[in-house]
């Protein structure tokens, strides 16, 4: 954990009329942020400012724990459906035909499209699952066409000026019985040592601190446990966060269930020292029990809710996940939509309509809009293993300003500003962002 600093004069000292500290909104902050992009000091604004925010609110950027930014490229286009074609397996086809027309410079061009509509939604860190790796599908292609859209993402979240946790996927087979094929051999990893040399090499490859590296096994269908276990192992060695797709899709239990008679969140839970450094991302068909058991040993569901409404999964029972204590984060995925505030207030807007009841997020007790901005900033933080997600001293400078004259803040209140912000504006409210120091303001 990085110390907090304590530089007397800090590089920069921004006034905002409002700033949400601590799960609330104080007026009239000054927020002192260092040369490395750290916030140093967040107190009363008095004397001189680097940069005065008149009529805006500063909140923790919001933190994406699990994207796609390739399949920005599918928005729009698989909305047309014929019969009996409409599940999450027919999407995934289309998917695949766009994997195998990638080149380095499409896979750089729509990250840069997703990464830039990102910040301009106020999202300042994403955890990208990455899994698109080769250049093409053949299975003895030439070393220099392994891993060749490594860099695109990288560089494109370099020149947007995100932050990202480039989450390396391991990828090695088509399903529990089923080699790849077609486009997912643009996925494969060869080996586990193949697997820590390549995430050795990103890390090397990374532009500057705003860039790292993280683990992640895509499924339990496309990784074998045994190799799961040992690479969960050596994420836990070298202190790194470890995300995995869990129980999406109803078919994942069913096939794990033919060929090891046991749930994937069964599997996992037997198999692996789960902690508050693994994140479950979907877990749609995860029973409550397994939900509670992966809450109280301390990991995070990360739910990614406008892609499972688009692809029909299905909805988390996000109430054991609270009754256990369990963090929650949320994911753009497919990107189909970019807008966070949407994202969260549909976590709990499912919940709803599910239980025909409200409250489901603080189990019906707490600002419901406090406890969605916390998934949306510290808890994908957490899961991301990022100093950020909070306005306070010691955590890197990722911020979102909100514009408190748009038309869709008016009436808004102290004491309600949360739930006004989540509840009732999509992205047109955030007027810009700070990402480790460096700001990005619309006029």
């Amino acid at each position: 954990m990085t110390a907090v600093r304590t530089t007397a004069r800090p590089k920069q000292l921004v006034h905002a009329d409002w700033v949400w500290t601590g799960g609330r909104l104080q007026r009239s902050h000054a927020v002192g942020i260092d040369e490395d992009g750290r916030i140093t000091s967040v107190a009363p604004a008095t004397g001189p400012s680097t940069l005065r925010l008149p009529g805006k609110a500063l909140i923790p950027g919001f933190v994406s724990a699990h994207s796609h930014a390739f399949q920005r490229g599918l928005r729009g286009v698989t909305e047309r459906f014929s019969s009996g074609a409409g599940g999450f397996f027919p999407w995934r086809e289309a998917m695949y035909g766009l994997v195998e027309t990638l080149t380095v410079d499409t896979c750089y061009e729509l990250s840069r499209q997703c990464f830039s509509e990102m910040l301009s939604a106020g999202i300042t860190s994403v955890g990208e699952f990455h899994y698109i790796r080769h250049l093409t599908s053949a299975a003895d292609e030439a070393e220099e066409l392994r891993y060749a859209l490594d860099a695109s993402v990288l560089s494109a979240a370099r020149d947007v000026g995100i932050r990202i946790v480039l989450l390396h996927a391991c990828y090695m087979r088509g399903g529990f019985e089923a080699s790849l094929a077609g486009g997912q051999v643009r996925f494969r990893t060869r080996d586990e040592i193949d697997y820590w040399s390549r995430f050795d090499a990103l890390v090397d490859a990374c532009h500057g601190p705003a860039q790292t590296v993280a683990a992640t096994a895509h499924s339990v269908r496309a990784v074998p446990i045994e190799t799961i276990e040992r690479l969960h192992r050596e994420s836990v060695r070298r202190g790194v966060v470890f995300h995995m797709h869990l129980e999406e899709v109803r078919r994942e239990i069913t096939d794990c269930m033919a060929a090891h008679g046991k749930r994937p969140a069964q599997l996992l839970l037997e198999r692996l020292a789960i902690d508050d450094r693994f994140t479950a991302v979907h877990c749609t068909h995860t029973c409550a029990e397994d939900l509670t058991q992966l809450a109280t040993r301390g990991a995070t569901v990360c739910l990614c809710p406008l892609t499972e409404g688009n692809l029909g999964d299905g909805i988390c029972d996000v109430a054991a996940i609270r009754a256990a204590g369990g963090a929650i984060a949320f994911g753009s995925d497919l990107n189909s939509r970019l807008a966070p505030t949407e994202e969260l207030r549909w976590i709990e807007y499912v919940q709803r309509v599910r239980h025909e009841t409200r409250g489901a997020v603080v189990g019906g007790d707490g600002d419901a809009g406090a406890a969605l901005l916390s998934i949306g900033t510290e808890q994908g933080a957490k899961s991301l293993g990022l100093e950020t997600g909070a306005v306070a001293a010691g955590k890197l400078a990722d911020m979102a300003i909100v514009d408190l004259n748009h038309a869709t803040m008016l009436g808004w209140t102290p004491e309600h500003f949360a739930s006004h912000l989540i509840f009732g504006t999509g992205t047109s409210a955030v007027c810009g962002t700070c990402v480790g120091g460096t700001w990005r303001i619309r006029r």
